[in-house]
């Protein structure tokens, strides 16, 4: 994902006498003031899209030397999932949830190391809300085969909880010049489905960089991040959905429209992922401290900030804090340069926060 940044070069002549000269110098002239006074398109965009990692991408992009990076982008995302999919069964994160405790060559798995340390990050910082190691828990709840569970306290307590600590049950261990990741606990698995989505989107985002695009919007599976302006000249406009339960998407239209500057946003809602248990809703949602499904007026959080795995990873995260946690986190960490906005349920009407 390295590659050189070609630029076409411009060389110009004055020609000889007068006339001429004042010709040239009124055509670099304006050529000045048209691109330095006008961030409105000069160039069309391009627009890519396809499915990966169980969703759809959609990357819009302007490059004045018409380059196709189909092929490119598709190559980064292909590499995401042989490293990171869990439904995949010969992925690497498949191959480590499927075996016994042992440990395992982290040579040329940068991705899968990046993720791993970064949610190490998050999870300090949550106080062990966001966890990779959850799998475990979303497994008993039926998220992942559709099932209902019989409910167990004690089970959960005495038998799941234990499976899910991510500091005692996988470990990197530096061989020589080698890291390893060690899993100690044959039950425990990975699941970084709430930061992959969000790091696929800043790695095409830094892809795009390299090459030296200037105005750009990528999507994967609903997770963005924007660069400069659109076709129109404008910052990126995005859409936050009204959270109404089993809705389609865009159905019942927009709660807010927000503005992308050189940012990424994220969205987490319970309004799709829930399922009927016992006549009460449950949340997709499973808090890794309890053991159980989140329960606060929260309907959707969405988080916007530098970088999306970031924004993904908080959303997460917020969404099991509940509304005034969310808030206390963000304004505790201001320096962060962190914006959320709110959707939560208040005696059954949609109330609204944010902090821009």
């Amino acid at each position: 994902m390295i590659g050189e940044f070609h630029q076409n070069k411009l060389d110009l002549m004055i020609l000889e006498g007068d006339s001429n000269k004042l010709i040239f110098l009124y055509l670099l002239f304006s050529l000045l003031i048209c691109s330095c006074n006008s961030p409105k398109e000069i160039k069309p965009f391009s627009t890519l899209k396809g499915f990966a990692q169980g969703t759809t991408y959609s990357i819009k992009y302007q490059d004045f030397l018409e380059r196709d990076f189909t092929k490119s982008i598709d190559s980064i995302l292909i590499e995401i999932d042989n490293q990171l999919s869990t439904y995949d069964s010969t992925s690497f994160i498949s191959i480590i949830n499927n075996a016994e405790d042992s440990c395992f060559n982290l040579k040329e798995k940068n991705l899968f190391s990046y993720c791993f340390n970064f949610s190490k990050i998050i999870n300090q910082r949550t106080s062990g809300l966001f966890n990779p190691a959850v799998y475990p828990l979303v497994n008993y709840w039926g998220f992942y085969a559709g099932t209902d569970p019989l409910i167990d306290s004690n089970y959960i307590r005495d038998s799941l909880l234990v499976h899910v600590n991510l500091d005692s049950n996988f470990e990197i261990k530096k061989k020589g010049n080698e890291s390893f990741i060690c899993k100690k606990n044959k039950n425990s698995k990975l699941d970084f489905n709430a930061v992959a989505q969000g790091y696929s989107v800043d790695l095409v985002s830094e892809f795009l960089d390299d090459r030296g695009i200037n105005n750009y919007l990528v999507e994967i599976g609903g997770e963005l991040s924007s660069k400069g302006f659109n076709s129109n000249g404008d910052y990126w406009k995005i859409g936050i959905e009204k959270p109404v339960d089993s809705s389609l998407i865009g159905q019942f239209g927009f709660q807010r429209i927000v503005e992308l500057k050189n940012s990424s946003l994220a969205t987490s809602g319970n309004y799709r992922k829930f399922k009927i248990i016992n006549g009460q809703k449950v949340s997709h949602s499973i808090n890794p401290n309890t053991g159980f499904p989140s329960n606060n007026s929260l309907l959707s959080v969405t988080v916007i900030c530098k970088m999306a795995a970031n924004a993904d990873a908080l959303a997460t995260s917020f969404m099991l804090m509940g509304k005034e946690k969310s808030i206390e986190y963000v304004n505790k960490n201001k320096s962060d340069s962190i914006f959320c906005y709110l959707i939560y349920d208040s005696l059954n009407n949609l109330k609204e926060w944010s902090n821009f």
